[in-house]
């Protein structure tokens, strides 16, 4: 299991350097700015040769794909964390995980979390016991180290910026399209995003993606 941070943050194409499981957090979270023509709506989904064209022409994009490639067939889970230039979330971090395929499982979003956190959820969440996958199905609460998390199953992932690096790596690896969902975090009182009661000072910093979150929003 890998942790994922970028010495090179300021590198708009830099995505991921791993730090093994069993070794402190030292360096700063991965901050991509994911650059599209358009910011309100995502461009579609990159192409075998586009992906290409980017490794020829951009050498932090292709040495930190070489080194997906490489952690990936250590059967290590990258943790990637990433801003979005779609509108609503521009206050968020995301942390995006890429590997968690390799366990039959989905991909995992998560926002407004410590990367420290980020790294012992994903950790738990990889085990792949019969009750998470349950959890992970979504529809249903769970305390995750003293947090209270709902799993939200996020419809037409490719439409999510946040998730690009993700489409990259599955499209060269010839996988079939994203699963992921959004672990969604109550507030201090209980409540969800798409609750009236939810905290509004948070609600910047934990939109929820998807129209399977959007739908449960509760004015």
């Amino acid at each position: 299991m890998a942790i994922v941070v970028n010495p090179r943050a300021g590198d708009s194409d830099g995505l991921v350097t791993e730090v093994s499981s069993n070794e402190a957090v030292e360096h700063p979270c991965l901050n991509v700015h994911i650059r599209n023509k358009e910011p309100k709506m995502m461009a579609p989904p990159r192409s075998i040769a586009q992906i290409q064209s980017l490794i020829n022409d951009n050498q932090p994009y292709r040495d930190d794909l070489d080194y997906i490639r490489e952690t990936l067939e250590e059967r290590k889970v990258f943790i990637g964390q990433t801003i979005s230039e779609q509108d609503g979330n521009t206050e968020a971090s995301f942390c995006v995980t890429v590997g968690m395929f390799q366990h039959q499982l989905p991909e995992l979003v998560m926002c407004g979390v410590p990367v420290p956190l980020v790294k012992n959820i994903v950790e738990e969440l990889s085990q792949g016991h019969d009750f998470d996958r349950e959890f992970l199905a979504g529809g249903r609460h769970k305390s995750i180290h003293g947090l209270i998390v709902m799993a939200m199953p996020i419809e037409q992932p490719e439409s999510h910026d946040v998730l690009t690096i993700c489409h990259d790596v599955y499209t060269l690896r010839g996988l079939p399209q994203i699963r992921a969902v959004q672990l969604v975090f109550a507030d201090e009182g209980g409540a969800f995003p798409w609750s009236r009661n939810y905290c509004e000072q948070e609600r910047k910093f934990q939109p929820v993606l998807g129209t399977a979150g959007s739908a449960r929003l509760v004015n």
